[in-house]
């Protein structure tokens, strides 16, 4: 009789580690001692009142500020798409796209660019300068980077939802969803929830 042993797959390790995490703003304690592993297929939402650090958190987790404790290690390259995009007013919302791409080191011709306008709605709007869009269009600019391929394994995404109507939000939630689907993972920061198909994993600051 022969045998077979089956070997178990080794275990991915976390898309994010935070470890024993603080941060302070102005000499006043925000969190400390945050311990956090997010792995592949994962999404956690961040929730918490004003001030209680929650862009903080999104800032450290994307090395834009360093912490007062502990460490942040980040396995792969990231995306981070700020509450308030830094959009180039003189860009049209194709180079402008285009132009994020580069700058993260993502090769993107003309084509992916308007295949990933398409789900956001802005093919029509392509051509047109950055200081025309509305403030939706604005954050739907932004978060088209979320269809565009070779997207980064961890997704940090501050206040996504702003300025987006019901049927964008849905397709916002079914995007993330794809991407946790396919071994991605998130991190948003929302006053309003998300309608995604599996509740993502809270994280409540601000709360002792």
């Amino acid at each position: 009789m022969s045998l077979s042993v089956v070997t178990p797959q080794l275990a991915r390790p976390p898309a994010l580690l935070l470890q024993q995490l603080g941060q302070s703003r102005g000499g006043r304690p925000l969190f400390e001692g945050l311990d956090l592993a997010l792995h592949p297929g994962d999404v956690l939402w961040v929730q918490g009142r004003n001030g209680a650090g929650k862009t903080s958190l999104l800032r450290l987790i994307c090395g834009l500020s360093a912490p007062i404790a502990g460490r942040v290690h980040v396995e792969q390259d990231l995306l981070y798409i700020a509450h308030k995009p830094g959009l180039k007013d003189h860009l049209s919302v194709l180079e402008q796209l285009r132009s994020s791409a580069a700058l993260a080191g993502r090769a993107c011709s003309e084509a992916d660019a308007l295949a990933a306008l398409a789900p956001v709605g802005l093919v029509d709007a392509a051509e047109q300068r950055q200081a025309r869009l509305s403030e939706g269009q604005r954050r739907r600019a932004a978060l088209a980077q979320l269809w565009l391929p070779q997207a980064p394994l961890l997704w940090v995404l501050d206040e996504p939802l702003a300025a987006l109507d019901t049927a964008m939000v849905d397709r916002l939630a079914q995007r993330l969803d794809r991407h946790a689907a396919e071994g991605g993972c998130a991190v948003f920061k929302s006053h309003q929830p998300l309608p995604l198909r599996r509740a993502p994993r809270s994280l409540r600051l601000g709360e002792h």
